[in-house]
């Protein structure tokens, strides 16, 4: 006797409802013994830790102190780090310039009240764009 569709689509039925179940079962036992990551072999810079000092500063002390960096390789690493350094300034202020153009962009759909709200957020996102 030749399987029909039926049959085949049954199998697939039974095939799919076992993967769901076991991947059910390993997520509620990954949850319960509780996901494990690597721990880092460089510590995370905590932000009250020197917090006077800008982070690319505690970052090159952190890495100086973890490393051993030699004078060569702390010179190069401090290179990387402003290099860095500027990406993330020029990323944060074209985030903050999306956040005007958001702002541009809702302002019609929105209420006097909450127009007035709007406005001393933008003049706060100006004041730290500049």
């Amino acid at each position: 006797m030749k399987p029909k569709l039926r049959d085949y689509l049954t199998i697939l039925m039974a095939l799919v409802a076992i993967f769901l179940s076991g991947y059910g079962l390993g997520h509620l036992i990954g949850e319960k013994k509780g996901r494990k990551l690597a721990p880092s072999t460089i510590p995370l810079i905590q932000s009250s830790e020197n917090s006077t000092q800008p982070w690319e500063k505690r970052t090159l002390n952190r890495l100086q102190q973890t490393l051993s960096l030699n004078a060569e390789q702390e010179a190069a690493v401090e290179k990387e780090i402003a290099f860095i350094s500027k990406q993330i300034s020029k990323s944060h202020n074209e985030t903050l310039r999306s956040l005007l153009d958001l702002h541009d962009r809702i302002r019609p759909h929105l209420t006097s009240e909450q127009q007035k709200i709007l406005k001393k957020d933008q003049e706060n996102l100006r004041r730290r764009l500049k």
